[in-house]
């Protein structure tokens, strides 16, 4: 409905729609109670709104980039107005509000003005920046991620733990990142007793490292390009005594990088090299294979408050023998943030693959131990993962999303 319709003595009437909330109460409490704090403005359904307010917030790093949207049809008033907000979401309800009021104020005072000029009045002042020097920010970030379980019995012992080590670097262009992780567990048990007396031994002792890097480059708002190198080491009964590849990607996403609504929906295609050096020779009769490997990947996530979630698909393939390798993954995962700097990670991960099999042949059916690992054989799998994330952010405000499973 337009203004024409109203009296020109009647208030703005204001509609406020939250199209994602955050992890703040920006959206609805805080702007409703802005409308309410003004004798000028009135809340009003969106029918017979003069403006909409439509309001999101977007995580980056600890902060809530909230973005307001002021859509109006007034005279004398413009038709869009967009500003940003940066709100710590650790920092208390009137703190946020003293952030996010003046962001609100500024836009609708163009509406109010078009109707009741003297009802708006403006100043200028000296920005902090200009008198105290501007803050220092850094694109550099690290985070130190911890896992483990344990049990213990007078007979049975088990015990499992991983430490992850990630630095990165993130620009609006540009992103990197450096990995290295390791992961170990063992596991005690009385040993079997077999019809002759002897016996077999049912311990067990796992390890792996991981490590690697990736480098990402935003062509445009939709195009980015990446490479990445990854290698891992395992213990003398898992699947590889080494294996990793190389990949190079190209993605196109649905929106920009820096999308103020948060939206993050991308695909895509990878080609690159990958070796392995096997523990147990395979059926092909490959102790050590290196092959040209492609695939497609898409991603998908969304914020809640606290929460986030998604899913990932992925799939890769031997190039040059398509039916020889094939793996497609399918996982969904979400994120909790419990503190300033800590996070917990909770995925689930199906895998449907097509492998060369280990060679019955090569393998010894006395080693309890290795007979245990064949998991990998499978041509599916389930698997859940919990995590806790302890992470210090690039404080430079950057967003860059992209090819985010090279």
């Amino acid at each position: 409905m337009s203004t024409v319709a109203h009296a020109q003595s009647s208030q703005v009437r204001v509609d406020v729609e939250c199209e994602q909330a955050g992890r703040t109460k920006f959206c609805p409490a805080f702007l409703l109670g802005f409308v309410d704090a003004n004798k000028v403005l009135l809340s009003s359904p969106r029918s017979g709104a003069d403006v909409v307010v439509y309001a999101t917030a977007n995580p980056v790093a600890l902060d809530d980039q909230i973005h307001l949207r002021f859509v109006g049809h007034m005279p004398g008033a413009p038709e869009v107005i967009e500003l940003d907000v940066m709100v710590d979401t650790r920092m208390t309800d009137d703190q946020q509000r003293a952030l996010i009021e003046p962001a609100f104020v500024r836009g609708i005072a163009l509406f109010v003005a078009a109707r009741y000029p003297e009802a708006v009045n403006i100043s200028l002042t000296t920005p902090k920046q200009m008198t105290a020097g501007a803050v220092e920010t850094s694109p550099w970030g690290f985070s130190v991620t911890l896992a483990g379980n344990g049990n213990y019995t007078h007979k049975y012992q088990s015990a499992n733990g991983e430490l992850d080590l990630k630095g990165t670097f993130l620009e609006h262009e540009n992103r990197a990142l450096a990995l290295f992780s390791v992961s170990g567990g063992l596991n005690y048990q009385p040993p079997l007793m077999l019809d002759d007396g002897s016996t077999v031994s049912l311990d067990t002792r796992i390890w792996q490292i991981n490590f690697g890097g990736e480098a990402i480059h935003l062509l445009n708002d939709t195009w980015s390009t990446g490479f990445g190198w990854y290698t891992g080491i395992s213990d003398p009964k898992a699947q590889y005594a080494y294996n990793g590849h190389a990949r190079a990607a190209l993605e196109y996403d649905v929106f920009p990088a820096d999308d103020p609504r948060g939206n993050r929906l991308g695909v895509f295609y990878h080609l690159g090299w990958a070796y392995e050096r096997y523990n147990i020779r395979n059926v092909l009769g490959e102790n050590y294979a290196h092959y040209p490997v492609s695939g497609i990947d898409a991603v998908g996530s969304v914020r809640h408050d606290g929460l986030s979630y998604g899913l990932t698909l992925a799939s890769d393939f031997e190039l040059d023998h398509p039916g020889r390798r094939v793996t497609l993954i399918a996982a969904p995962f979400a994120t909790f943030q419990i503190g300033r700097h800590v996070d917990l990670n909770l995925t689930m991960t199906l895998t449907e693959r097509h492998l060369p099999a280990p060679d019955p042949n090569a393998i010894d059916k006395t080693d309890y131990a290795l007979l245990s690992r064949l998991s990998y054989a499978e041509p599916f799998a389930l698997a859940g993962t919990i995590n806790l994330l302890l992470h210090w952010d690039p404080t430079n405000g950057a967003r860059n999303d992209r090819i985010t499973s090279i």
